[in-house]
Formats: structure tokens, C-alpha cells, sequence
């Protein structure tokens, strides 16, 4: 078993989806992006009914616990609620043979 792991994420924004709200999910991806233990982040979004997902690949679990208790305050901080989320373990050999995408840590 792999000590990479998933943390998949839904949640909620009631609000309206401005270029003001489109330029601030920018500039907070490139945050993501330089967050330490965050390989990948996938973004997801349902525009019919205001619900959008994440998937993110973390190092180990330590680095995911630790971005998880910052990432969720900043979330509700903007009005976004977190309706469900999930941590799995990666079963890496069968991910390989299905072309996951791993990173640099497989």
C-alpha cells in the first residue's frame, strides 16, 4: 500500500459565480499549487446546482491532515460549505497498470 492519498472532496457556494470569484479559485490554485505534500489537485464543478469537488493526491497523510485543517477554515471563510469528504489509501500497482497519474512520488 502506497503512503500517498487521496482526499476527495465536495461542497457547496451559494453565491454567484463572478469574474471576481472566477479570478480569486485563480489565484488560489496557484497557491495549491505551491502548498507542500500537494502533488495534484483535479477542480469539478456542477453549475446547475452549485456543487463542486475536489480530488487532491497528497504525499502522506501527515502533509493532507495538515493542509486539510488549513483548507477547510479558508473554504468557509469565502462561503463555501464542505459537504462530504473522504481519505483513501492508493493501491499503487493496479493504479500504475490503469495509467494514474502519480506524480513524481510513484
Amino acid at each position: 500500500m502506497s503512503t500517498m492519498k487521496i482526499w476527495d472532496l465536495h461542497m457547496t457556494y451559494n453565491g454567484p459565480i463572478t469574474q471576481e470569484f472566477a479570478e480569486g479559485t485563480k489565484q488560489l490554485a496557484h497557491s495549491i499549487a505551491q502548498d507542500p505534500g500537494v502533488i495534484w489537485k483535479i477542480w469539478t464543478i456542477d453549475l446547475s446546482s452549485g456543487d463542486f469537488g475536489s480530488t487532491y493526491l497528497f504525499r502522506d497523510r501527515a502533509a493532507l491532515d495538515t493542509y486539510k485543517a488549513m483548507h477547510v477554515k479558508r473554504l468557509a471563510a469565502i462561503g463555501v460549505t464542505v459537504t462530504s469528504d473522504h481519505v483513501f489509501d492508493i493501491m499503487e500497482d493496479l493504479s500504475a497498470i490503469t495509467n494514474a497519474p502519480l506524480g513524481d512520488a510513484a
